[in-house]
């Protein structure tokens, strides 16, 4: 069968898995901003359902102890708006709702029976991504050949993980082939839509996970993944907050990957969300897996809880990385951010990278193509399928080859000297302050050089990627009052781009008319393995900058 058939079967049998009830008419067709509204007013959702879907994992948790929801009502709720996110952008790769339900039965029969709540999720309705080993249900990553693969047996770690915790599993969520591209597109499933504009992507790896959430087709994604900016580029493109955690503190075991051997830059579990607490709620499950004590893949299960927020905040503000400029939107949202924190009494200095940013990228990216792709380009040689652009111009550019272990070593020693290059910077900053002597707290800086990116564009991934091979966790935080203005935020005549591929195609592409209904975010990076120092940060930045 050609690849081509094969991709058409999957994607008939997702569509076949949605009830006739949940159905769009052909007429409605998602072809200009916003897909939101036609969520809301299709008239498949009942009132109670929109009121359901609009509430966070929190809310939704304290509901069903009080009595006042269900899981089988809540589930049902985020199951019929999921179908419709899904006939709108593209989201989903298995569609599952009778399963999730009989699941939901479950948690309430528990509940009714022992009085107690299953977990700090419990009856909440997610959907995992296409990567994680879920019994009953395959994952593909994206691959056409993956899709040939049987079911698997049982549920891996991180499944168990959310599972135990309470969570009801209704799908998995699309991710682009290879996943290493920050758009959701593959042979297999095709294009994921930007929820805010049908132009642009909703980011990648996760953003199938991203497009959902942005449309209250799932409370959160617990399980987005992220190796270089794919947790936070869905994030920001969404409008959602979103969390990259040190690598090693959520377990890593339980996916599908022909890279699994490939261990320089760690993986990191997190998930993106609508609020704050919700992803501390969610992160703090994850690294502390109270149902596996003793798993092997991560760090020891301990969550310390930072008992007052920081009065006083010092953050680093690092505008742009000295290769790709962002657009004029991305930095006005920073000085933004920067003025209210300042006014709000916190102190926001200028903080300079201690590095090449574009040396940065030349030892990340022969790091993650350790052996030149081989087991990419032979996966996807198996049936025929051609890579992807966004995944292809990456490798037009920087033609990774396969290493010898002298060179193997000295990339990741020269990780390892960044590593304390950004340490020692971030030590000296104490020194800036002569009347506290305090050092700085986090960094604010750019998620991306741009609020979105059209359909195939070649995006740097230097803003995230960066902090993927430091291991620094970062979160994505919206900015909710900000909205891109093409009266001010303009395109600079006299900018001349930088000599290298991607300043200059980021720059020709901006047009704010084309951005105007992207959300905008920001940025704010920790330091390794003080991921509830940052968390704690961040509830600062954010109480001041989407103050309730």
């Amino acid at each position: 069968m050609a690849w081509q058939q094969v991709a058409a079967k999957a994607q008939a049998e997702v569509r076949a898995s949605i009830p006739e009830k949940w159905r769009l008419a052909p007429s409605v067709k998602y072809d200009k901003p916003d897909a939101t509204a036609i969520v809301q007013n299709c008239g498949i959702l009942t009132p109670r359902q929109l009121e359901i879907t609009s509430l966070g994992v929190t809310e939704l948790v304290t509901r069903m102890k009080q009595r006042t929801l269900t899981a089988v009502e809540t589930t049902e709720a985020f199951c019929a708006r999921a179908a419709i996110a899904h006939q709108l952008v593209n989201c989903l790769t298995a569609f599952f709702p009778d399963e999730a339900l009989k699941t939901a039965a479950v948690v309430d029969e528990t509940y009714a029976q022992t009085g107690e709540l299953v977990g700090p999720l419990h009856g909440v309705p997610v959907a995992v991504k296409d990567m994680y080993v879920l019994r009953g249900h395959k994952a593909t990553f994206g691959y056409i050949s993956f899709y040939e693969r049987p079911p698997a047996q049982e549920d891996g770690v991180l499944v168990k993980v959310v599972k135990d915790a309470g969570a009801v599993i209704f799908g998995m969520t699309t991710m682009p082939q290879t996943g290493m591209a920050l758009e959701t597109n593959s042979n297999l499933w095709g294009r994921t839509l930007n929820p805010f504009n049908p132009r642009f992507g909703s980011g990648g790896s996760s953003g199938g996970d991203g497009a959902l959430v942005a449309l209250h087709g799932a409370p959160c994604s617990p399980l987005s993944s992220d190796i270089g900016g794919s947790i936070r580029a869905p994030a920001a493109f969404n409008g959602l907050y979103g969390i990259r955690p040190t690598s090693a503190r959520p377990p890593h075991g339980g996916f599908v990957s022909v890279t699994s051997g490939n261990i320089s830059i760690g993986i990191s579990i997190g998930p993106c969300c609508h609020s704050l607490s919700d992803l501390k709620l969610i992160t703090k499950q994850l690294v502390t897996h109270p149902t596996l004590p003793n798993e092997p893949s991560c760090g020891p299960p301990i969550w310390r809880e930072i008992p007052t927020k920081p009065t006083k905040l010092r953050v680093g503000l690092l505008l742009r990385d000295g290769v790709v400029e962002p657009h004029p939107p991305v930095i006005r949202a920073l000085l933004h951010t920067a003025d209210k924190l300042r006014a709000a009494g916190h102190d926001v200095f200028e903080f300079h990278l201690p590095f090449d940013s574009w040396e940065v990228a030349l030892t990340t990216w022969p790091l993650y193509f350790q052996t030149g792709g081989k087991e990419m380009n032979a996966t996807m040689a198996s049936t025929g399928e051609p890579p992807i652009p966004a995944f292809q111009a990456n490798i037009d550019v920087f033609k990774p080859k396969e290493l010898t272990v002298p060179e193997l070593w000295k990339l990741n020693t020269q990780s390892a000297t960044y590593k304390h290059l950004l340490s020692q910077a971030w030590d000296r900053t104490a020194a800036s302050d002569l009347t506290s002597g305090d050092m700085m707290d986090v960094i604010l800086c750019p998620s991306a050089a741009l609020a979105g990116a059209p359909h195939d564009f070649p995006q740097w991934w230097g803003y995230t990627a960066m902090w993927n091979l430091l291991d620094y966790p970062s979160v994505i935080l919206p900015v909710k009052d900000f909205k891109i203005d093409p009266t001010i935020d303009l395109k600079d005549a006299a900018y001349e781009p930088k000599d290298n591929f991607y300043d200059r195609k980021n720059w020709e592409a901006y047009d704010p008319e084309l951005w105007i209904t992207q959300p905008m975010t920001v940025q704010i990076v920790g330091r390794p393995w003080r991921d509830e120092e940052m968390i704690s940060a961040c509830e600062t930045v954010d109480s001041v900058i989407n103050p309730s």
